[in-house]
Formats: structure tokens, sequence, C-alpha cells
């Protein structure tokens, strides 16, 4: 449950809204994701509807396009966007498996909103907001068609910081009242690398003490 919502902050990077009117902010936001290597530091706090108890988190993510590096409590996902290795050190266990476009993907590969087009969220509403006691502004978004989230995400909400493109910060509710708020530093847009090479796990750098679970 943990890993699905940080999932869902990768939706929040996307170019998978439709062609229908968006502030400028979030359009000049989707043209730069789908022009970039975009990197950025997080911190996340979910709090449950059936629980007074809260599951907290931090990590580091590289994204472009569909391949993606993901660091975040003691894992690391690797995607190449058609082999992904989810790869936890501490326990000396790594999972293989093929990127496979299923009704599911979106709640196991979180670069895959960034390749979908005119698919996703529709934006709702954008103005002045406060985040973490900060002005900011926030883009307030709802699924198109929420069935085919397995995360069933009732709605997102992008805060960025005023007058840029910078993301600060996301709050992600879920239809069974959950809600988890991201923290967003060090959020940076950078050039395009030339292949996806660095996003492709070394099997090398494992040992001969790990179990490999190979899927594909």
């Amino acid at each position: 449950m943990r890993n699905n919502i940080i999932i869902a902050l990768f939706c929040v990077l996307s170019s998978a809204f439709p062609s229908g009117a968006k502030s400028k902010t979030l359009a000049s936001f989707i043209d730069k994701v789908s022009a970039s290597l975009v990197s950025f530091d997080y911190s996340f706090t979910m709090r449950t509807a059936k629980s007074s108890s809260k599951m907290t988190g931090t990590g580091d993510v590289r994204v472009q396009d569909n391949a993606f590096v993901l660091n975040g409590n003691g894992m690391e996902v690797w995607c190449d966007g058609r082999v992904r290795w989810t790869v936890d050190r501490f326990a000396e266990e790594a999972l293989v498996e093929t990127v496979e476009e299923s009704a599911d993907i979106y709640a196991t590969n979180p670069a895959l909103m960034i390749t979908s087009v005119d698919s996703a969220f529709e934006e709702v509403s954008f103005g002045a907001d406060k985040f973490q006691g900060k002005s900011v502004e926030a883009s307030t978004l709802s699924p198109l068609n929420k069935g085919r989230y397995s995360m069933d995400i009732d709605e997102l909400k992008l805060y960025f910081r005023s007058g840029t493109t910078v993301l600060v910060g996301a709050e992600v509710k879920l239809n069974d009242g959950s809600v988890s708020e991201f923290i967003i530093t060090r959020f940076a847009f950078s050039d395009r690398l030339d292949t996806k090479e660095s996003f492709r796990f070394d099997e090398k750098t494992l040992d001969d003490s790990y179990v490999v679970t190979d899927l594909r």
C-alpha cells in the first residue's frame, strides 16, 4: 500500500491530461515534463480513514518518459520502460517483471502516466492556496475514468511555487478516505538523456546471497 501511494505521486508527473482547457501553469508543466528528465526528493505522510495511525516515508526519483529510478524506504525500483527491477538491499531480494499494458499498471508503473495521452485526468480548478504554511498555486485534478485505476484515486491536488512550474507538493485522496501528503524538494527539469541505459538495473551488483524472482 505504501508503494502504491508513492506511485500516485508519479501520476502527478504526467502528460496524461485531456486536450481540453487547462490552466497556463499546468499546461506549461506538462510540456516541460514531456521534454525533460525530471528529478526530485520527496517525503510523505499517509493517513487512513479507518485508523489513527499513519505511514511516513522518504525517497528520491528520476523519471523520463516511461523510464524511472526510485529509491525510497530501503527499496530500489529500476524501470527502462520494458523491464522493472524491485530490489530490497536489506532483505537481499529482487523481483524482475516485464512492464505490460494492463488495468493494474497504474498502481505498479509510475511512469505510465507520462506516456499516456488524453486518458487520465482533467483539471477542475486552479488558484491560490496554502501548502505547509506557504502561499502556492494549486491545480485540482479529477480522474476521467476511475474504473481504470486499481488505486481508486478520487482526487489529485498539485501545489506549485507561485508563478512557476516548480512542484512543491501534492495531495492524493483515495475513495476509501485515505489521504497522502507529499512534500517535494529539489525539483528540477534537466536535459533529456539520449538513451535509457541509466534506468536499467545492473544485476551484476547483486551477489549470490540475493534471492532473485524473475517473472519475465
